[in-house]
C-alpha cells in the first residue's frame, strides 16, 4: 500500500467524523435570560399568560434552544421605558405607540416594534362637573390632567393631537399635563380635593374611576382618532434581535400564542391577571372586560400608528415614516397593517 492509497480513505473518514459532528452540533449559542418590562394595566394581560404558562420557554425550546430564564420588571411610563431599552437593562419592553415611535426617531431605527400587543379606547376621566368636553381645559382653572409620562406617553401624544386640530398648537395645554402612575392617578381622581383632577386613563383604571360614581368620562382616544387603534407594542433593539434571532422569534411567537389564548380563556386570563397584580377587582368585572373587543384587544396587527407617526413628524419629534414598516420589524411585515 502506498502512501497516497491510505490518506484518501482516512480524509474520507475525517471529512465524514466532521460532517456527522456539524449535524449533531448543539444550535448556535443565544442569551440564556430573556429580560422583559411592561407597566400597569390589563394592556399587559398577554406578558401576564406568556410568564404564566411559560410560553416564550416553551417557544424557545422548540426552536432547539436550552430553556430560558425569563426575568419580569414593571417600569411606569413610556420614557423610563425607553431610557431602560437605551441602556441595554432590558432585552424587549412594553410602550404605548407615541413612546416606541421616539424611540426609534432617536435611535436612528436601532429600536423598533417586536410585535403588536393591545388596542384599547384610552379614556379621558374627571371629577371636575365643568369640564364635559375636551375645549373646557382650555379656559379650566386649578386642574392637571394626569398621564405615564408627560411629552412622551401614548396619552400625551393623543393630547397634543387633539389640540392641534381644534387650536393649530400642539402644545396649547401641555402644561396641564403631568406624570403620575395609573394607580396613583386613580387615587387622585377618586380622593379628590388635589390638583390632578383628570387622568387619561386605561383598563382597569377608567372603569374604577367611571363605576365610583365620582367621575365621567370627557371623551376617549377612539373617538378622537376616528376607530380603534394600536395603543401598546413590544419593542426590541437590533443588537438583541441579531444576536438572539430564534430567542427574538420565540418570544414573539408567545405572544401571539397568548392572544389566541386569552380570547379562548378569558376568565382563566382574569384570575391570573389579578393574580399578578394583586387586583381587588372582581373577576367576573375582568372577564367582561377582556371579552369586549371594544373595550380591549390583542392584535399582531399594527391598527392606526401612522397616524401617530405623521402626527409626531408634522411637529418635529420623529424623521419621516413612508410606512408603519420603518418602524416594526421584518417579522411583522407579512401583516396588513397601518
Amino acid at each position: 500500500m502506498t502512501h497516497s492509497t491510505w490518506l484518501k480513505p482516512l480524509a474520507a473518514s475525517a471529512l465524514a467524523a466532521v460532517f456527522a459532528a456539524a449535524m449533531t452540533a448543539p444550535a448556535a449559542a443565544e442569551t440564556n435570560t430573556v429580560r422583559i418590562a411592561e407597566q400597569f394595566g390589563l394592556l399587559y394581560v398577554p406578558l401576564n399568560i406568556v410568564v404564566d404558562k411559560k410560553l416564550i420557554e416553551k417557544h424557545v425550546k422548540k426552536a432547539g434552544l436550552p430553556e430560558p430564564k425569563v426575568e419580569l420588571y414593571k417600569i411606569s411610563g413610556g420614557a423610563n421605558m425607553n431610557k431602560a431599552l437605551l441602556a441595554n437593562t432590558l432585552d424587549f419592553g412594553a410602550a404605548g405607540v407615541g413612546p416606541a415611535l421616539k424611540l426609534w426617531g432617536k435611535s436612528e431605527g436601532r429600536f423598533k416594534a417586536a410585535f403588536n400587543m393591545t388596542d384599547m379606547p384610552l379614556k379621558l376621566v374627571t371629577n371636575d362637573p365643568a369640564v364635559t368636553k375636551f375645549e373646557d381645559y382650555l379656559t379650566i382653572k386649578n386642574h392637571k390632567i394626569a398621564v405615564p409620562a408627560a411629552k412622551v406617553s401614548i396619552q400625551a401624544v393623543v393630547i397634543q393631537m387633539a389640540a392641534k386640530s381644534l387650536w393649530n398648537d400642539a402644545e396649547k395645554i401641555d402644561s396641564l399635563v403631568v406624570s403620575m402612575t395609573h394607580p396613583t392617578a386613580l387615587a387622585a381622581v377618586l380622593s379628590g380635593g388635589q390638583s390632578v383632577k383628570s387622568h387619561f386613563a386605561t383598563l382597569p383604571f377608567s372603569y374604577q374611576e367611571l363605576k365610583s360614581g365620582k367621575a365621567h368620562e370627557v371623551s376617549n382616544s377612539y373617538k378622537m382618532l376616528g376607530g380603534a387603534h394600536t395603543v401598546l407594542v413590544m419593542i426590541a433593539g437590533k443588537e438583541f434581535k441579531e444576536a438572539n434571532p430564534k430567542t427574538y422569534q420565540a418570544v414573539a411567537d408567545a405572544f401571539l400564542e397568548s392572544y389566541d389564548w386569552i380570547a379562548k380563556n378569558p376568565a382563566e386570563a382574569a384570575e391570573v391577571f389579578i393574580r399578578f397584580t394583586q387586583s381587588k377587582l372582581n373577576p367576573e368585572e375582568v372577564k367582561a372586560m377582556l371579552s369586549d373587543r371594544e373595550e380591549v384587544h390583542f392584535s399582531g396587527e399594527p391598527k392606526k400608528t401612522m397616524e401617530f407617526a405623521k402626527f409626531l413628524h408634522s411637529i418635529g419629534d420623529i424623521p419621516e415614516a413612508k410606512s408603519w414598516k420603518d418602524y416594526y420589524w421584518e417579522n411583522n411585515h407579512k401583516m396588513s397593517g397601518s
